[in-house]
Formats: C-alpha cells, sequence, structure tokens
C-alpha cells in the first residue's frame, strides 16, 4: 500500500529539516524517482554550502590563531598575495610577471597590480630585463622569504588547532569525497 502524501511530505521535510533527529521519524516511504532527484539536489547544495562555509570558517581561523600568536596570518596581508609569494619562492631565481600570472592563472595586467602591491610593502623586487627593458623580473626580498615563512609558522598551528581531534582516516575519506567533487566540477567545465 503506498503512503500517503501527508506521510511522503512529512519525511521529505525531516530530510531538510536540521532538527529531525530531536523530532518521532516518519515511516520511510518510497520516494518517487522525481522526490529522489529532488532530495539528491538537496543534498548536494546543502554540502556545496558547507564546503563554502567551512573555507571561511578556515580562513577567519587561520586569521584569528596568527594574530594570537603574533604571526602574519597570511604573508602580504591577503590570500592573493600570500599565493603570488609562495609562487615566487618555488620558482626560486628571477621570474617574469608572465610567469607569475601563469602560476596564479589570471591576466597579466592583474599579476602586475598584484606585484606592485607586494613591492611597496617591500616583499619583492621588481627589475626591468637586462637587454630589454620591457620585461620585468621580480625577485623575493629578505622581508618576502619572513613573511613567508612567518604565516607558515601560523598556519601550522592553526591546522594543529583544527585538526588535533580530527582522525586521520576521517580526514582522508572527506579529502576523497571532495577530490571526486572537485573532478566532477571540473568534468562540468570541459564540456
Amino acid at each position: 500500500m503506498p503512503p500517503d502524501n501527508d506521510t511522503r511530505d512529512l519525511y521529505l521535510r525531516q530530510l531538510t529539516d536540521p532538527t529531525w533527529r530531536c523530532r518521532v521519524r516518519a515511516p520511510r516511504p518510497r520516494l518517487t524517482p522525481q522526490e529522489q532527484l529532488r532530495l539528491q539536489r538537496l543534498e548536494v547544495q546543502h554540502l556545496v554550502n558547507e564546503i563554502r562555509y567551512t573555507a571561511e570558517a578556515l580562513d577567519l581561523a587561520r586569521l584569528v590563531v596568527a594574530r594570537c600568536h603574533g604571526h602574519w596570518c597570511f604573508a602580504g596581508g591577503n590570500a592573493r598575495r600570500h599565493e603570488a609569494l609562495q609562487a615566487l619562492s618555488r620558482r626560486g631565481l628571477c621570474r617574469s610577471i608572465s610567469d607569475l600570472a601563469r602560476d596564479l592563472r589570471c591576466s597579466r595586467q592583474a599579476a602586475h597590480r598584484l606585484a606592485t602591491a607586494l613591492a611597496r610593502q617591500g616583499l619583492l623586487s621588481i627589475e626591468p630585463g637586462p637587454t630589454d627593458r620591457r620585461p620585468l623580473y621580480l625577485e623575493l626580498t629578505a622581508a618576502g622569504s619572513r613573511a613567508l615563512v612567518d604565516a607558515e609558522r601560523g598556519a601550522g598551528l592553526c591546522l594543529d588547532v583544527i585538526g588535533g581531534d580530527l582522525r586521520i582516516r576521517e580526514m582522508r575519506a572527506l579529502g576523497d569525497t571532495l577530490r571526486r567533487i572537485r573532478e566532477r566540477a571540473a568534468a562540468l567545465r570541459c564540456r
């Protein structure tokens, strides 16, 4: 005997309500394919929102822990500048604006603005090319290296606090799930 619509609606409401565990559960009815698809979409949307909120919470936690211990949160003041300094430190020797833009997956103009802001802070130097004055070469300064080390120390403290009571198996399972989501999202971009 198929369940009535009131039971099905109650069941669907319980699945989408975060406080449903506090209530008496309705009997589990069979869902139609449309309802299963709707439920799947709700769960995926919930997961996407949780990922976004978690990323924001991690950035905020990194900021709080870094401030408590007197470290830089992000070298250069924000995550994008920090990423640029990391890209420069990985390459080692002199680099061009084009290389930085390629590493950061942005335009050369955006990379140039970013490099100029970091140079104003004294975290990198911008020099013209030796033979042709048009290409600009970037090099991490000692202050930039110190800022990166300080930010990484702060990030390590933050990771210790966040991951202190998590099991390695749980973290690996979550990492696998996030990797599969990222791969599926990348497959959609390639269509």
